[in-house]
């Protein structure tokens, strides 16, 4: 072996020695992506297949989600947090979600936060689910292309774009001088066969190192090689020939042409991060990764809503073709939404998406709203939820989980009792009066109102929650543009709302032989038992206290 051997081979065992110290290689990560790099493409169609009934059973980083939406404007309609929060809709997204990208997953959820108003345009949203649904070779093609793009689970693309970019050119003209030192000194050492260029360089990959971790926190290396798949999966999206999809596909080609440079240079980028990380281990000493994010870093500044945009493309195919695998595993129970012009609500065998064995229920309401009573755990909040989820999907996917549904478009705005007694630092009063105060706001529009509320001001005493809570809710309803369902223990509203409300109810058995059951259906008129004590006796509190509650009731309201 002559010297210049001998040279090249301790250059390259001092780079590896020292950048795999802070570093080392992830087997892990290598033995998986190895193993998807080595799936053709058949076998990445028969996988998709399989799959195509299974629910997506992962962890979802919502705070990660979210952030597309929260970057997006919000409209008057926009599901506020609470609202969402209200109707469970984390869980909601989680059982109807069959995404492949991140940017499917996002784009998924910033369409279910804002219902749309026009019939033209859920129509022609539910024209492309209805294609996906029936061109299942479409469907797959699609698929695969989302399956390869994958996930970027900290949404570091978004991040990355979201005004937290540094543009540096000095970095950028520094670092790509500092790239070429290692190549120099190697190079020196062979041509003046001195040891002590091996020193240097060794001297030299030290400080690199400590350069990389300080600039770590600023290339964001992650979401710009997101950025680089996201551009190939585009260009997949371009190959396919569909008439109904061409409006997208022509828009895409125009983004991505506009994105040629960024397209060019991400490439590298994506190159060295593969293979687990192993060729990223060699780029560290050239700072191939730091020069190649300060040249591009104000491209992406300037072109980060065309970046946005074709993001929203890509996720929006995703997104619709993955409701369009849930409307097709719930087809027995999915039916299309008729829309009304008059303030009136339908729903004939709604169901909830979250219930393994939901119970159909069925309602009409046209000029007054619904005060619902029922006892404790007799279906009355999830009567809420299925109502306002029917919503919900009919004005963003054009479906419903019912076998009919017609009703008026509706801003959706609930007040369900919070799970606290202090909410951000607030009392449980106060927070839902601030809460109903939503309502009585989104009432000054000319869309109509669906509020949902559940146990109103319990948070009070009985003759002023009885008494504020009538005034309101006849306020509610005389507003005429809007339906209000509220599930309440007092019966007292319901000789005062006679006139503005219909009146339904929720009820149980609780027996000796069969113990405590529901058959969650809901009724007409007003419920006229009551269950907490009945419950008490049922899970085994002594008979002492038992006997004693009804006494006391007896004393106070003539009950028994």
């Amino acid at each position: 072996m002559d010297f210049k051997d001998i040279v090249l081979t301790v250059g390259l065992i001092l780079i590896i020695i020292i950048v795999n110290k802070f570093f080392p290689l992830n087997k892990l990560s290598l033995k998986k992506y190895l193993g998807y790099i080595n799936m053709n493409e058949n076998m990445i169609k028969d996988y998709i297949k399989r799959e195509l009934k299974v629910i997506k059973d992962r962890k979802r980083y919502f705070d990660n989600i979210r952030v597309l939406f929260d970057l997006s404007k919000k409209n008057k309609y926009t599901i506020d947090n609470q609202t969402w929060d209200d109707l469970i809709m984390n869980d909601i997204f989680t059982e109807i979600d069959r995404t492949y990208s991140s940017a499917g997953e996002a784009v998924l959820y910033t369409i279910l936060r804002n219902p749309m108003m026009d019939e033209d345009k859920i129509n022609k949203r539910g024209n492309l689910i209805n294609l996906f649904k029936k061109d299942l070779n479409l469907t797959i093609k699609l698929r695969c292309i989302f399956f390869k793009l994958g996930f970027d689970n900290k949404n570091r693309l978004i991040e990355t774009i979201n005004g937290l970019l540094s543009v540096n050119k000095t970095k950028f003209y520094i670092y790509s001088f500092l790239g070429i030192l290692p190549i120099i000194l190697i190079l020196s050492a062979i041509l003046f066969r001195q040891a002590y260029f091996m020193a240097i360089l060794l001297f030299y990959v030290s400080v690199i190192v400590e350069v990389h971790n300080k600039e770590t926190a600023n290339i964001k290396a992650l979401g710009l090689i997101y950025l680089r798949d996201l551009i190939t999966g585009a260009k997949n999206l371009t190959k396919i020939k569909n008439d109904e999809l061409k409006p997208y596909i022509e828009e895409i080609k125009v983004l991505l042409n506009q994105l040629k440079d960024i397209d060019k240079a991400t490439f590298l980028l994506k190159v060295l991060n593969s293979f687990g990380g192993l060729l990223e281990m060699f780029a560290i000493p050239f700072l191939i990764e730091e020069s190649t994010y300060y040249r591009i870093s104000g491209k992406l500044i300037e072109k980060k809503d065309i970046i946005l945009r074709l993001y929203y493309l890509v996720g929006e195919l995703d997104a619709l073709s993955s409701i369009s695998i849930y409307e097709e595993c719930n087809k027995e129970n999915c039916s299309s939404p008729k829309f009304v012009a008059e303030t009136s609500l339908k729903i004939r065998d709604g169901i909830h998406p979250l219930l393994k064995n939901p119970i159909e229920n069925s309602i009409e309401i046209y000029n007054n709203g619904i005060v619902l009573t029922g006892t404790n755990m007799s279906g009355k909040s999830t009567f809420l939820r299925m109502i306002s989820t029917n919503i919900l999907l009919a004005q963003t996917f054009n479906f419903v989980l019912a076998k009919e549904y017609e009703a008026s478009f509706f801003n959706v705005v609930s007040s369900i009792s919070p799970k606290d007694d202090i909410t951000n630092g607030k009392s449980f009063y106060l927070a839902e009066a601030e809460s109903i105060l939503r309502i009585i706001e989104a009432l000054k529009d000319t869309i109509p109102v669906f509020c949902p509320i559940d146990e109103i001001f319990r948070g009070t005493n009985p003759i002023e929650r009885i008494s504020s809570s009538a005034g309101i809710l006849k306020y509610i309803n005389n507003k005429g543009k809007s339906i209000c369902i509220v599930a309440t223990h007092d019966k007292e509203l319901s000789d005062i709302l006679k006139g503005n409300y219909d009146f339904y109810y929720f009820s149980e058995n609780v027996d000796d032989k069969n113990g405590l059951s529901f058959d969650y259906k809901i009724k007409k008129g007003i419920s006229k038992t009551r269950n907490a004590i009945k419950i008490l006796d049922y899970i085994g509190y002594p008979k002492e206290i038992i006997e004693d509650s009804y006494k006391i009731i007896e004393n106070i309201q003539g009950y028994i």
